[in-house]
């Protein structure tokens, strides 16, 4: 597809992302979505009420009626089309840089569209096929604030209450107008920065990877907190640190969310996106349910089609018991109820029920022009030198060496940036380094060759 990657939409301003695309995708939408409502909503982005402007208009076009949320984060914009309308779009670049900004699209269920409708909402607005509305049958645009409904919503299925000192980071971001106050709701004590919406993102760079958010781990302990949580732009994605100030690796969460739902229900299907580690697995199958990968920016196919109890990627949890989208919000409220049951610090719970992997990620720039041949030309080349150390390659999104001592690298191309996302981990930090260097390496040279050769 020519507009739609791994996770909507996404690009540089002008560049990709235009008032005009998004004016089509709102004809596209309003021609293709099966009701007459469709929710829209904003992150804080410098761009977005300027593209949220123009979405509208292509919707109104096509005699399709608009509920306006405003300025939300993209969990509450799922919540809120689910509850009332028939489907939503979102105007967010989530954790890209503040160049840039995206347009995502939701059924009527709070799902992400899938990618046979992407598809098809692509050809539609390549066909220019739209519907258009008579002057008499073009309808309103109603503006609706569901934060507060949206937090109630959250609070009772958290169902919890804590006196945990929480440290809190929107990034600038959607989040900030609703994290700290649902925190607070919960009895939380909370201390807040980088919480105030800002499209120039000054505080830190939008996406909760370690290298942005590092500086949390040294204020965690200066502040003596409980918990840390991050956001990136949209509040789709968080990250977390314990009481140490010790950065809680994002397949350890994902690890003790499965454990705790698998024992739950007694079993059941977790399903993970293809970058997700082997400590999952441990703890799963332990439990007595099992793990399937999927291409990452499908959880809610993976929940589909498998009936998952619990889906997620890197940074990214969906709890399918509230809703079928990524929502960083009740991810917050579980994990700070989860330690609160235990009666034990962050650091000593995941010490004692989630197994240590090592694991190192790093990118490789590519455009995306290129990405096809240096994928092939890693993928030759790893093959050969790994030899038979290989159990088998799963091809999901980019490839996977999964090694027969329980180690793995993945290669896979980006599909929001112009980056081939190398992925490593081993049971040892030796053994680790070692499959590291050959991974960036091989990719890094093939990446080197396919552009010479261009």
């Amino acid at each position: 597809m020519k507009l739609f990657g791994t996770a909507g939409i996404r690009g540089t301003l002008w560049k990709k992302v235009t008032p005009e695309l998004a004016m089509n995708i709102g004809k596209a939408m309003g021609t293709y979505i099966d009701g007459e409502t469709v929710a829209v909503a904003r992150d804080g982005r410098t761009s977005s009420v300027m593209l949220q402007s123009a979405l509208i208009s292509g919707l109104l076009s096509t005699g399709t009626e608009v509920i306006d949320f405003g300025l939300i984060p993209t969990p509450t914009l799922a919540w809120g089309t689910r509850r009332h309308a028939d489907g939503g779009v979102m105007i967010t670049a989530s954790h890209n840089p503040p160049t840039d900004n995206g347009i995502k699209v939701f059924n009527g269920d709070g799902t992400e569209f899938y990618v046979e409708q992407e598809g098809e909402l692509e050809e539609l607005v390549f066909s220019g096929n739209f519907r258009k509305a008579q002057w008499d049958e073009i309808k309103t645009v109603k503006a609706m604030d569901i934060i507060d409904d949206y937090m109630g919503a959250v609070l009772d299925f958290v169902n919890h209450e804590t006196s945990l000192k929480v440290l809190y980071d929107g990034a600038n971001g959607a989040g900030s107008v609703l994290a700290p106050y649902l925190l607070r709701e919960m009895g939380a004590r909370v201390i807040s920065v980088n919480a105030h919406v800002d499209g120039h993102f000054p505080g830190r760079k939008p996406e909760p990877r370690y290298e942005n958010i590092a500086y949390l781990g040294e204020l965690a302990r200066t502040l003596g907190v409980d918990l840390v949580i991050a956001q990136d732009g949209d509040a789709d994605r968080i990250a977390v640190f314990d009481e140490k100030g010790q950065y809680v690796n994002e397949d350890t969460l994902i690890a003790l969310f499965a454990k705790l739902y698998v024992e739950e229900h007694g079993g059941g299907t977790v399903v993970v996106s293809i970058d997700t580690g082997s400590r999952i697995d441990h703890v799963v199958e332990k439990a007595g349910g099992r793990v399937v990968r999927i291409p990452l920016g499908q959880p809610h196919d993976g929940i589909k089609k498998y009936g998952a109890i619990f889906a997620a990627e890197p940074w990214k949890l969906v709890h399918p018991k509230f809703g079928p989208w990524i929502d960083s919000f009740v991810t917050m409220g579980l994990l700070i109820k989860l330690i609160d049951e235990r009666g034990k610090p962050l650091s000593q719970i995941i010490q004692e029920e989630i197994p240590t992997y090592y694991l190192t990620k790093k990118n490789v720039k590519c455009p995306d022009e290129f990405k096809k041949a240096v994928l092939e030309r890693a993928y030759k080349a790893l093959e050969e030198k790994l030899g038979g150390a290989v159990k088998e390659v799963l091809t999901i999104s980019g490839y996977r060496f999964q090694l027969k001592d329980g180690s793995w690298i993945l290669v896979r191309p980006s599909g929001t940036e112009p980056k081939i996302r190398v992925v490593v981990e081993a049971p040892s930090e030796k053994k680790r380094d070692e499959l590291f260097e050959l991974a960036y390496g091989t990719v890094r040279k093939a990446a080197e060759d396919a552009m010479k050769g261009a």
